[in-house]
């Protein structure tokens, strides 16, 4: 960032913190500040990441606000930039694996298994990930905080699963495959009633009609065949879903327009030139 912009770092000796003092002071600063007016709000969840960044514009507004002088004075002896601002994003070259990951930043994030073995784009935004292949955007996905993390859809990985169900059971990412708490106990169920094949291959299954369908239509179908004591399977929740039978709308016949009654009203207009 300093290179783009024609800046030269000013770095301290070592074991001197105190040279660095003014950023350290200012830094910690900032935070009592918004540690206090996040106790005067009462409360640390905000709705939306928009939401929060107007919670932090506000607070640096309030502090800003009496060093406008300072300001002013420092911005009457400095040069204008004459570089173009930084790119929103940074774009990465990557190889999807014979998993369907790739690793961007030392994450995992699965892709559509038919890229497997295919080079793709990453371009890298502060909060999310878009996915390019051959110039055409495939996917926008969240970005991982830290490193060592796994972001895996089923969406992604269900066709594959379900070519060789038996890695299911000790699949890697296999908590991931589970996209809600009724998820999970489904599969608890199964692993009772169904030799592990049986087990492994309804509950694949089930993803599958959540990829192909709705995830919560699936939920809501799991919740009610878990209520019974009954054993189901995939064809059970497959039933469920089939389409509500639309009433027959009813054929209405056009009405017939006469029209030599438009007809008959001129001739019974009169005409009044006074």
């Amino acid at each position: 960032m300093l290179t783009h912009f024609g800046l030269k770092p000013r770095t301290i000796h070592i074991g001197c913190p105190d040279q660095n003092g003014d950023i350290e002071a200012s830094n910690g600063g900032l935070k009592r500040a918004l540690r206090q007016h996040l106790l005067l709000r009462g409360s640390r969840d905000f709705a939306t990441l928009e939401a929060y960044e107007q919670f932090i514009e506000s607070v640096m507004e309030q502090r800003n606000q009496g060093r406008q002088t300072r300001l002013a004075e420092e911005m009457a002896v400095m040069q204008l930039l004459a570089a173009q601002a930084l790119p929103a994003y940074q774009e990465v070259r990557v190889k999807v694996n014979r998993a369907g990951l790739i690793r961007v930043q030392n994450n995992s994030y699965s892709v559509p298994t038919t890229l497997i073995g295919h080079q793709v784009s990453v371009r890298i935004y502060e909060w999310h990930l878009e996915l390019y292949y051959r110039r055409q955007q495939l996917e926008t996905m969240v970005r991982l905080v830290g490193q060592q993390k796994q972001q895996i859809n089923y969406r992604h990985l269900i066709d594959s699963l379900l070519r060789k169900p038996g890695g299911f059971r000790n699949y890697r990412y296999r908590e991931a495959l589970f996209p809600s708490l009724v998820f999970r106990q489904a599969w608890e169920q199964l692993k009772q009633w169904y030799s592990p094949r049986k087990a492994d291959l309804t509950y694949l299954r089930l993803l599958r009609l959540a990829a192909r369908h709705s995830e919560s239509e699936v939920a809501t179908a799991l919740s009610l065949l878990l209520a019974q004591t009954t054993r189901w399977d995939d064809l059970d929740v497959e039933q469920l879903l089939q389409p509500r039978v639309i009433a027959e709308i009813p054929v209405v016949a056009p009405p017939v327009i006469n029209l030599n009654q438009y007809d008959r009203l001129l001739q019974e207009v009169s005409y009044d030139p006074a």
